[in-house]
């Protein structure tokens, strides 16, 4: 199992075991498989593979349109608020320091009206389907 890939040699070769990184040292990198904008940073494991926890990041007034996920998902908010909108359902707003699970199959729309950043985990592997195909970014290269 792989912890923090994303750390740079530096931290890697340290010979402490202890493996800490602040925020401000994120390595962000886009995401393919969410509209333009959403950035993430690989904390540990690989998402595909199950076993992970990976930090997102979106900007203020992003939308992840309607879509689910497979398996179950661990999310607590890091800053700003995520809702979470689902279909003859009420909203709901998770705020900072906030905390939420999401069962494999529900399907959602995610809004940040404020920046978000949030930590993500699970123990199965990670995928994401959109409800309309043309919402998924993947099918527009």
């Amino acid at each position: 199992m792989e912890y923090l890939p994303n750390f740079s040699p530096e931290i890697l070769a340290q010979s402490d075991p202890l493996r800490a990184v602040n925020r401000r040292d994120f390595n962000w990198k886009p995401k393919d498989t969410l509209p333009p904008g959403a950035h993430s940073f690989n904390a540990f494991g690989n998402p595909p593979d199950g076993n992970y926890a990976f930090f997102g990041r979106f900007p203020a007034d992003y939308t992840v349109p309607m879509h689910w996920h497979t398996n179950d998902v661990w999310v607590a908010i890091i800053e700003g608020s995520m809702t979470i909108r689902r279909t003859g359902l009420p909203d709901v707003r998770i705020e900072r320091g906030g905390f939420f699970f999401l069962p494999g199959k529900l399907k959602y729309i995610a809004d940040c009206r404020e920046e978000c950043v949030f930590l993500a985990y699970g123990y199965e592997p990670f995928d994401i389907f959109y409800l309309n195909k043309d919402d998924d970014p993947r099918n527009k290269k």
